[in-house]
């Protein structure tokens, strides 16, 4: 079964939408996404862990340097 929705949307959401074959689709599936990172987030809460964005954006940056200096190392004369 399916339900039909009227959203608003701020511009560069609508814009990601308008480059996706299947936008509902689309949604749904960021909707069963986001639902999944929640129950990660509170079976990691229920053991003790405290998960925020900042955490998770301070690990985004720590790999993203770290993909950098391998990629760079690959690079690099032997």
């Amino acid at each position: 079964m399916t339900r039909r929705f009227s959203i608003s949307l701020p511009d560069d959401v609508a814009a990601q939408l308008d480059r996706v074959e299947n936008a509902s689709a689309y949604i749904a599936e960021c909707i069963r996404m986001r639902r999944r990172r929640d129950a990660v987030r509170k079976v990691l809460a229920d053991a003790g862990y405290e998960i925020t964005d900042e955490g998770v954006e301070r690990m985004r940056q720590r790999l993203h340097d770290l993909e950098r200096r391998r990629r760079a190392a690959r690079r690099a004369p032997k």
